[in-house]
């Protein structure tokens, strides 16, 4: 197991996982029966008092806790909350160490099937807690939509440490054909062949919170008309 992945068996059966990343501390565990959320705590210790880090439960099975100084340890509990507001009781913790940002933006990377718009595969320093993406076909185009947030900033300030540099590969397209890739972000716009194995392959800064959507449009060759008076082949 790697030094910055902890685990713990919850009492309902399930793993309790951590992982240190940059600028956060990344929580995931399997989903439980019957839960309606989950209830996330974090102490300084061990021993605790171990304080409640958001006001409402958290509909998913990851928590991204983000309010946290790099380098600095720290200890969490999670428990499924149920109709009645009861929850089973919580569990041995899990311990956290953020990590501190380095000179360029964390990666993630954002596998995209152009054959099933709706299959995307989100890696990397930051997927799931904070970054998130969808793909659909829009006007023949396909639209990758990109998402940096946390459940712990409502539409809070930038934060720098948060930010990341998203690589997208884009798979399923037609070999040698060319591409217009498009963001709404300046100076993103640029045209791109697929290479003959039918992938693509671009990268862009998202910042947190921040959206953005890649727009990939296959480009029509336009052919001049004949002179006139002459027939087209």
């Amino acid at each position: 197991m790697p030094a910055s992945e902890r685990l713990t068996m919850l009492t309902h059966g399930t793993v309790l996982r951590s992982r240190d990343r940059t600028g956060h501390v990344m929580l995931d565990w399997e989903p439980v029966p019957g839960a309606t959320g989950y209830l996330v705590r974090r102490a300084d210790h061990y021993e605790g008092p171990y304080t409640l880090l958001h006001t409402t439960a958290v509909c998913r099975p990851h928590y991204a806790d983000t309010r946290v100084e790099p380098g600095r340890g720290y200890w969490y509990k999670v428990a499924p909350s149920r109709p009645d507001g009861a929850g089973t009781p919580l569990p041995e913790p899990v311990s956290g160490c953020p990590l501190a940002p380095g000179a360029e933006a964390a990666r993630v990377h954002v596998e995209v099937d152009a054959r099933a718009y709706g299959a995307v595969h989100v890696t990397g320093d930051g997927a799931r807690g904070l970054v998130t993406a969808t793909a659909d076909e829009a006007d023949g185009a396909l639209e990758v939509r990109l998402a940096n947030t946390a459940h712990d900033r409502p539409g809070s300030a930038p934060v720098p440490a948060l930010a990341r540099r998203v690589v997208v590969e884009i798979s399923g397209l037609e070999p040698g054909t060319r591409y217009r890739i498009s963001a709404d972000v300046p100076g993103h716009d640029r045209s791109a062949q697929a290479d003959p194995d039918g992938h693509l392959r671009t990268s862009l800064n998202l910042p947190m919170p921040g959206r953005r959507t890649l727009r990939l449009a296959r480009v029509r060759a336009f052919h001049s008309l004949p002179p006139a008076g002459v027939e087209p082949p």
